[in-house]
């Protein structure tokens, strides 16, 4: 992964540059997410610099860390060490360990603490001894300040008091665990109640099905579980759960073993049942698979030899998967490879920081803004200088970070901007007349004149550009702003 992020031929995502811009400006909360991923992402930077490697150097060790937390956890189960080794790798060379090793998202950090913190409750109940659960409530703490779902293990380790004959769970050390994992909450609490509690509408927005009807997703969430987990692992672990409960082998689990078949189970069938009614991301469930990677270890130690080579045959494919993933965005650029490139969001920016300093972008004393918060964010990192950009909501979308910081009225009155949009083919080349004239009656009302510059090449094939970017030089702001969002 150190090679591959090196290489910088994938660049950062959308989301990754919105992370490293909040990590320029630390604070107690963000409009959508804990701090944690800002403060990992600020601890990269600040050994190797704002670069790509920088923005995901610590993704490579929080990817290297689930592994071994994996098999720690498998050990704890009292499983043979080779299922447990196979176990580990298979989570490893799955697409989600894999990504998990890649990119800088909030994801990583919480399938490490939790993944921490089933370990320790493993190897208590193991020994039948009371789980240890001032370090799970820190573990917990820890997993909280990247993604609140984490809280929800609280609820299966008190639900496992019916399932395991360990009856020292519940007990009274659980009630200081509890109020040590709950302390995470604080910045972010903190940090909402003085901004609108915008996290929290944002969250509830999002249950309801976004700013538009909910929609089942229940195919398309189903299918995200079998791609991140590999599609022969996922039917392994599919078998694994119908002979537990169809076969009843649950019965003879060891209780750490038990543990992950019934919350892993449990994660995957709720997060299908609930898609069924709302649009889920195939991400939602991604605390399941620690531990059912752990489950999988014991299917194949408990069943026939057959199994160990389906195991390899998943590996071989999910590598190959992978493999195909990152090949799409390293081979020859076509309109093929573009379109079906799982990082075509990822891919362009160098050519971007060139374009804007060939139109005339002066950091030291111009601006730079967009429509969207993906824009402003991919802005705040690949233009020149790196200076923070600003959301300038023409379009009425919902609120986001950029919208908590001080903008465009506030520290840019009178000055000259770049504003810039991308757009892709075919729309790049059979609409960007239409698009051109849009922009730029729509910036005349917040600027004294605006020219448009060019549409500037971003990746392209051997006979067209696939992606490029709309630059606006906008001089002359005159400290108006699109009416406010009531969208969160």
């Amino acid at each position: 992964m150190s090679l591959l992020i090196l290489t910088e031929k994938i660049g950062l995502g959308p989301d990754e540059s919105q992370y490293w811009t909040w990590s320029q400006l630390l604070d107690l909360g963000y409009y959508s997410k804990p701090p944690g991923i800002a403060w990992q992402i600020k601890l990269g930077t600040y050994l190797f610099g704002n670069t790509e490697f920088g923005v995901r150097s610590m993704s490579i060790v929080i990817g290297t860390a689930i592994p071994v937390l994996v098999y720690i956890t498998a050990l704890s189960c009292r499983i043979a060490p080779m299922s447990c080794f196979i176990a580990a790798l298979g989570f490893a060379f799955s697409p989600l360990g894999i990504l998990s090793s890649f990119l800088a998202i909030t994801d990583g950090g919480m399938v490490l603490f939790l993944t921490a913190a089933i370990a320790c409750f493993i190897d208590s109940i193991e020994k039948n001894k009371a789980p240890h659960y001032l370090l799970i409530g820190l573990f917990i703490a820890c997993g909280a300040i990247f993604k609140w779902p984490i809280y929800l293990l609280w609820i299966a380790f008190l639900l496992s008091h019916w399932f395991l004959p360990n009856k020292a769970i519940i007990n009274w050390k659980m009630i200081p665990g509890i109020v040590i994992s709950l302390v995470a909450l604080l910045p972010g609490v903190y940090w909402n109640a003085t901004h609108e509690w915008a996290t929290f509408r944002h969250v509830f927005a999002t249950l309801g099905g976004g700013h538009g009807q909910p929609q089942s997703n229940v195919g398309e969430f189903l299918g995200a579980q079998a791609l991140l987990a590999s599609p022969i692992f996922f039917a392994m672990i599919a078998m694994a759960f119908w002979s537990a409960f169809i076969q009843k082998t649950v019965t003879i689990m060891s209780p750490g073993v038990r543990f992950c078949t019934i919350i892993s189970f449990a994660s995957l069938i709720l997060g299908t049942i609930a898609s069924i009614f709302m649009k889920i991301q195939g991400n939602w469930a991604i605390f399941a698979y620690p531990p059912a990677f752990v489950v999988l270890g014991w299917f194949i130690s408990s069943k026939e030899k057959k199994y160990r080579q389906w195991f390899f045959g998943g590996l071989c494919l999910s590598i190959a998967l992978c493999g195909i993933v990152f090949g799409l965005s390293l081979m020859a650029k076509n309109p093929l490879s573009f379109k079906i490139n799982p990082f075509r969001h990822n891919v362009g920016w160098k050519q971007l920081t060139e374009s804007l300093t060939e139109a005339g972008y002066d950091p030291k004393n111009d601006f730079l803004a967009g429509d969207k918060y993906q824009m402003a964010s991919t802005l705040s990192f690949y233009g020149p200088g790196q200076k923070r950009a600003y959301f300038l909501n023409i379009q009425g979308t919902r609120k986001n970070q950029f919208s908590f910081w001080p903008g465009l009225p506030e520290e840019q009155l009178g000055k000259r901007g770049f504003f810039v949009i991308t757009e892709n083919a075919p729309k790049l080349n059979t609409d960007a007349a239409a698009i051109i004239d849009t922009y730029t009656k729509e910036l005349s009302k917040y600027f004294a004149k605006v020219i448009f510059l060019k549409i500037a090449p971003l990746y392209f094939s051997d006979e067209e550009t696939v992606k490029g970017a709309f630059i606006f030089e906008c001089i002359g702001y005159n400290g108006l702003l699109p009416p406010d969002s009531e969208l969160y």
